[in-house]
């Protein structure tokens, strides 16, 4: 994806996705439910931690929707690209909505060099758990940048820590990380 420029709404959520990462959200307040409402006509959100400001972010778009038996809206999204965020206001609705700038990520590359065994663990965990197996039914792949980041985002590591991973360079160690705690 070439550097683009946006403007959208703000999610604050401590949930970390990386570009093709797919997750599960339940959405009850009302601003939030708002903001769901604009994503349609405005290409998505920005998903990110709020800490002492907002700086980088996952833009993602809603790919499914649904309600819970409580009918509690839950959505599933998707993540596009990674955003620097480089300002932030707020409107009547009290949604903040951020200025931000798509950049380059090594999620986004292409190989068909991955680690069996990363994979195959990978795979593992999908099929053994409902919610991911219906949320990657078709978009398993053997691409190592893939694999890596779904584990980036499933492995219960810190989220600071996980953000060191946003640099486009950073591939390798991401990879040595994920390695390390699996095996």
């Amino acid at each position: 994806m070439s550097h683009k420029k946006i403007n959208l709404p703000i999610f604050p959520l401590s949930v970390f996705l990386l570009p093709g990462g797919i997750t599960r959200l339940r959405i009850f307040e009302p601003k939030y439910l708002t903001m769901v409402s604009l994503s349609s006509q405005l290409g998505g959100f920005i998903l990110c931690k709020e800490n002492n400001g907002f700086h980088w972010g996952s833009w993602v778009e809603i790919i499914n929707f649904n309600q819970d038996s409580h009918g509690v809206l839950e959505i599933d999204i998707q993540c596009k690209a990674l955003v620097k965020i480089t300002s932030t206001y707020s409107d009547d609705s009290k949604l903040t909505f951020a200025e931000a700038h798509t950049f380059e990520h090594w999620s986004t590359n292409q190989s068909s060099n991955a680690s069996a065994e990363l994979t195959d663990s990978l795979n593992d965990v999908i099929e053994k758990h409902a919610l991911l197996k219906s949320l990657y039914q078709n978009n398993l792949s053997d691409n190592p940048y893939w694999v890596v980041s779904r584990w980036l985002e499933l492995l219960p590591i810190d989220y600071n820590t996980k953000s060191r991973f946003i640099d486009d360079s950073t591939y390798s160690e991401a990879k040595q990380l994920v390695h390390s705690v699996i095996f």
